[in-house]
């Protein structure tokens, strides 16, 4: 998807976390999958996570489009 094109109406990726203990020291690594193209990407930082919502036309900060739950 062309970086600039919107989102379309409804998305679906699978967003995991699995923390690592590594000689004492522990941290949190994450993956993301987009489900439609079973594309998706390790992450250690929330940047790189955002990069990869963005290619699907998500943005940070773009919360007109994001209604709660009721």
């Amino acid at each position: 998807m062309h970086p600039s094109a919107p989102a379309a109406p409804m998305l679906t990726f699978v967003l995991r976390f699995q923390r690592e203990t590594t000689a004492g020291e522990s941290r949190w690594r994450g993956s993301i999958e987009h489900v439609p193209s079973g594309e998706a990407i390790a992450f250690m930082d929330f940047e790189r996570m955002l990069g990869f919502l963005q290619h699907f036309g998500i943005r940070a900060g773009d919360h007109d489009h994001i209604a709660p739950e009721r």
